[in-house]
């Protein structure tokens, strides 16, 4: 798949966790290290800053929530940031689990494609700093949420023919909850691809 269209299909997956957006700040009341995750956490969310990518977040974890490899995910990250036409209006981390070097967190959304949605991710401390390591789970998913932020997304970013962009609304106005998991956890083309069946061409 071209980059130009998976740009025109994945706004509304990549917008929670690689775009810009505002966050709560809540620690849990806990420790320091539960302080840095979650400053680290919604740092990442909120930042409009491109150097915050590779500070912020592993190779990883780019890859799968931008669903590229190498350099092409740092640099989508590096233009997402800069993009806060659909940012959620506020994140909340709670549920903070560390140990050693690694940790996870709930990351619970208000507004946005993930409005009423909480994500889990997984965190590694390199050196002094925590980073986000991995989108691993969704507890919880608000999948009209999801579906209605793709389609207005996709209906904005106008680089995909009419047609095409019919058929992928009514695929994606059609997916179960399971499936946009699937998708999100699985960070890869091929799965974000199958919930659009034949809607689009051979590349």
């Amino acid at each position: 798949m071209s980059r130009s269209v998976r740009f025109a299909l994945l706004p509304a997956l990549i917008a929670a966790l690689a775009l810009a957006a505002c966050g709560d700040d809540d620690d849990g009341g806990g420790s320091e290290e539960e302080a840095a995750i979650t400053e680290a956490i919604e740092t990442s969310v909120l930042t409009t800053d491109p150097a915050d990518c590779t500070r912020l977040q592993t190779q990883s974890f780019m890859e799968q929530v931008n669903f590229a490899t190498g350099e092409e995910a740092v640099e989508d990250c590096e233009e997402d940031v800069t993009d806060t036409t659909n940012d959620p209006e506020s994140v909340d981390v709670s549920g903070i689990e560390a140990g050693g070097s690694d940790a996870s967190a709930d990351v619970a959304f208000t507004g946005g494609p993930f409005d009423g949605s909480t994500l889990t991710v997984e965190l590694v401390k390199e050196g002094k700093q925590w980073k986000l390591d991995r989108l691993a789970e969704v507890p919880e998913l608000n999948v009209e949420a999801f579906q209605q932020s793709f389609v207005n997304q996709l209906r904005a970013q106008g680089e995909i023919p009419s047609q095409i962009a019919d058929c992928m609304e009514h695929e994606i106005n059609q997916v179960s909850e399971e499936q946009v998991e699937d998708v999100l956890v699985g960070g890869t083309e091929q799965d974000l691809v199958g919930l659009f069946g034949g809607c689009i061409p051979d590349q």
